[in-house]
């Protein structure tokens, strides 16, 4: 085998499936020192995959422009442009960590000499895994999606190595104005707060989040920053008539932003969502709420980390919506605060040993 193969990862998004690829993206770097390492994302998503040093090229699909109607004939033309330029690159691997049949039709398109993914006991969508030359049978027991996406990677010789934290290339001015914001507030060590979900199926109820901040800063005397995404306010407004005096501090920024704040925290508390996992490839302490998907496949990074959830016969379902009133999140603001406890205990003796 070529000791330094041309390599193509295929994963176009969401942002937390993203976070998934890259520690095995970073055992292919370690593997081939010398190779070049492209990656093909989706166009909203390609912002973070800028930050990530080690990527040789970063082809963008706007995959969004091609299904416009009526047919946007420019669009079709950069996608015919994107395909010409990958089979110019003479790819010696094309791995497909998504699993559907587009983006395993998009490998074969690439003209790759091999092209990895997936068993049809592993993809999304059946028909995919028949455009592989390799595949990653179902391991015999279930695996967090992280470890999943290395094992898919071994197919190309590599050695499952890394994990968190991963280094982010960010500019300088995130980092000013994540320290403006923590200045403004006299903040130097804090908890925060990500209530977001995505799904509304993966969300913890505000109000309970304000009842837990409340519970941190009384009892541990740790004060709350709660972050919020666009279209998110209504979540901050409900945490803070929750919370009593005084309020948390409210952090609306982007998702690079986050990195500098995420540093700086002493845990971050949240549930299924891309924050929750940059969080995790940072290597900041966690805690997990998790209710439709499993905290097994796609919970913390760490082992150290804590992660709250109820065994229901339902689940984890990975439903968006729920007939049953959403009762696998339906957890007591006690239970999640002895998470935190326990979890902020554990940083505190992991500090101390070191």
């Amino acid at each position: 085998m070529n000791a330094s193969p041309r390599i193509l990862i295929i994963r176009l998004g969401a942002l937390g499936d993203i976070l998934h690829t890259l520690p095995a993206f970073l055992d292919l770097r370690e593997a081939f020192p010398n190779s070049s390492i492209d990656w093909l994302a989706a166009r909203k998503s390609s912002f973070l995959l800028e930050a990530i040093r080690g990527i040789h090229t970063l082809h963008v699909l706007d995959a969004d422009s091609l299904l416009r109607f009526p047919v946007d004939r420019s669009a079709w033309h950069q996608f015919s442009n994107l395909i010409r330029g990958l089979r110019a690159r003479h790819f010696d691997f094309a791995i497909d960590f998504q699993g559907l049949l587009k983006t395993a039709a998009l490998g074969s398109m690439t003209g790759s000499r091999t092209r990895i993914g997936f068993s049809k006991e592993l993809v999304r969508e059946r028909p995919a895994h028949w455009f592989y030359h390799r595949t990653l049978e179902k391991p015999s027991k279930q695996v967090h999606v992280l470890v999943q996406n290395q094992m898919l990677a071994e197919l190309t010789g590599a050695r499952r190595i890394s994990r968190a934290p991963i280094d982010f290339s960010i500019p300088g001015d995130d980092y000013r104005y994540v320290d403006s914001l923590l200045s403004r507030d006299r903040l130097d060590d804090f908890v925060v707060i990500n209530p977001g979900g995505g799904w509304p199926t993966k969300m913890w109820n505000p109000e309970r989040y304000g009842k837990l901040a409340r519970k941190i800063r009384a009892e541990l005397g740790i004060p709350v920053v709660v972050t919020t995404g666009p279209g998110e306010e209504a979540l901050f407004k409900t945490i803070a008539e929750f919370s009593g005096e005084p309020v948390p501090a409210h952090f609306h920024m982007s998702f690079l932003q986050l990195i500098p704040l995420f540093q700086k925290a002493r845990l971050l508390i949240g549930g299924d969502t891309g924050p929750f996992h940059l969080a995790c490839a940072l290597g900041t302490a966690v805690v997990g709420i998790f209710g439709p998907t499993s905290a097994v496949r796609n919970g913390p990074w760490s082992d150290s980390d804590e992660v709250v959830t109820q065994a229901l016969q339902c689940g984890p379902c990975y439903g968006r919506t729920c007939s049953k009133n959403n009762e696998c999140m339906d957890i007591a603001v006690d239970v999640v605060f002895a998470a935190v406890v326990q979890r902020l205990a554990m940083r505190s003796a992991s500090n101390a040993s070191l």
